[in-house]
């Protein structure tokens, strides 16, 4: 058995999940291998961090557990995107355009990958 309480969840250590690109979101790795298949991982992102449309190529469950974001499809905005606190939870399907960003100093998440985190700007795909 393993219980992480909240004060050890967010006071990990956390990589970016794209080297040389620090400004976008972080990771650690709690299960599995990001790079290679399923995983679950915790997220760390900066406030405004980006908001870019994008996707992956599998789908991926996150659970906001500290912070405030925001996170829509190709059709919506920020503008319009409800306001997430902890306790949100977001499916995210595989291989659709979205976006989301963080509205607080930090925002720290319990994100589920079912394959590897590949990703790629909106309009490549």
């Amino acid at each position: 058995m393993e219980i992480i309480p909240f004060d050890r969840a967010v006071n990990r250590d956390f990589r970016p999940l794209y080297e040389g690109y620090p400004e976008r979101p972080h990771l650690h790795t709690l299960d599995g291998d990001p790079d290679r298949g399923p995983s679950l991982t915790l997220f760390r992102y900066s406030r405004n961090y980006g908001g870019n449309l994008h996707y992956h190529t599998h789908s991926y469950r996150l659970w906001l557990i500290e912070g405030e974001m925001k996170h829509w499809d190709a059709n919506g905005s920020e503008a319009r995107a409800a306001l997430l606190r902890p306790g949100a939870y977001i499916y995210q399907p595989a291989n659709q355009a979205h976006a989301a960003n963080c509205l607080t100093e930090r925002c720290t998440a319990y994100v589920l990958f079912d394959g590897p985190i590949e990703t790629g700007p909106a309009g490549d795909h």
